[in-house]
């Protein structure tokens, strides 16, 4: 059985920073993305582990790595494959790291189990979504949750599939949407009513270059319900690429919209923080 360490706080991972290479910026435009049946899905589907999350013991989960191995027998050259193959965490507007889960997501999983959040009838967005870990968890809760990630491939080769694999029913309770963050917040804002938003966003590592923050922050204004909450998740400084929670705490001071409050820290290694966010 796989099991994943929910303190984080004594493994190597939690010493780790983006390893980024800068390109020319041309953001894709946020689309739905459907579930769509291939050999290469198949053969991932053939890979899952169980893991060990809070509150549900039987979670099972696709490895990374068999991805990519999968990926490379298929010659399927994506972003995402590149980005794996040249060790690249981070290539702005191209691959934004979907394809690792960051010790801050095991942080966040083990505080909404801990402070018994629930979810049952719920609306959720698991933001930056990547492994869906954070969804997959409020699915098995009894909510609805639309899963955002940059990459189309993270999505169909990891998202779903981890989906997939623990219950191919809650795809019913489940929507997937790629690309910019400002795009999808315009292209899911436009379409829902006030009743119609989520009562809860959960991100983990989202704000690891300040550059993004006016593009998170309309997400939380648009998609948000006036009496829902955030929960985010993230390192007090990312080395490197420039954000952290001290420089979105500023942002969201200077806009006057939300309020904040630090509900769980960790000091060893790289500090991080969860923050509770909610309409001012």
């Amino acid at each position: 059985m796989f099991k994943f360490n929910f303190s984080a706080d004594n493994t190597a991972e939690a010493e780790e920073q983006p390893k980024v290479i800068q390109t020319e910026e041309t953001w894709e435009k946020s689309k739905q993305i459907q579930f769509k049946d291939s050999s290469i899905l198949q053969d991932i589907l053939k890979n899952a582990s169980t893991i060990n999350l809070p509150n549900y013991p039987d979670c099972k989960y696709i490895d990374p790595s068999e991805i990519v191995d999968i990926l490379l027998d298929s010659e399927n050259e994506t972003p995402v494959l590149k980005a794996e193959q040249n060790h690249l965490d981070l290539i702005p507007a191209v691959y934004e790291g979907g394809l690792k889960i960051w010790e801050c997501t095991y942080d966040l999983l083990s505080y909404l189990s801990s402070e018994k959040i629930q979810l049952e009838g719920l609306k959720v967005l698991d933001l930056g979504c990547g492994s869906g870990i954070l969804g997959i968890y409020s699915l098995s809760l009894g909510a609805t949750c639309y899963f955002q990630d940059y990459n189309e491939d993270v999505l169909q080769y990891f998202t779903i599939p981890n989906v997939l694999v623990n219950n191919k029913g809650l795809l019913e309770r489940s929507k997937f949407y790629s690309g910019d963050w400002e795009s999808f917040a315009n292209l899911i804002g436009d379409s829902l009513t006030e009743d119609e938003k989520f009562d809860y966003i959960f991100t983990s590592e989202t704000l690891y270059n300040v550059q993004s923050y006016p593009k998170i922050h309309k997400v939380f204004k648009l998609l948000l319900k006036k009496s829902g909450k955030i929960y985010l998740a993230a390192k007090s400084f990312y080395f490197g690429v420039g954000g952290g929670i001290p420089y979105f705490k500023e942002y969201l001071d200077k806009n006057k919209v939300f309020k904040y409050l630090t509900v769980s820290e960790h000091s060893s290694g790289v500090k991080r923080a969860i923050l509770e966010i909610k309409f001012i």
